[in-house]
C-alpha cells in the first residue's frame, strides 16, 4: 500500500516496466503533446493511465 508521500508525489514511487502496443496515431499524438507541454513520454503515460484508472475507481 503506498504511503502518503507516494500518493502526493508520483515521482517518489518506484517504477516498473510494462509492455504494450498503441496505435501509431496515438503515439504521434502523445509525442506532440509531450513536446508542447515539456513532459517526457514516460510521465505522460503514467499520468494518463493513473487518470484513466482513477476515473473508473480502480
Amino acid at each position: 500500500m503506498p504511503d502518503e508521500q507516494e500518493k502526493s508525489d508520483p515521482q517518489a514511487e518506484d517504477k516498473t516496466l510494462i509492455s504494450g502496443r498503441v496505435r501509431t496515431s496515438v503515439r504521434k499524438r502523445m509525442k506532440l503533446y509531450a513536446a508542447r507541454h515539456d513532459v517526457n513520454l514516460q510521465d505522460l503515460l503514467d499520468a494518463a493511465l493513473d487518470e484513466y484508472l482513477t476515473n473508473r475507481n480502480a
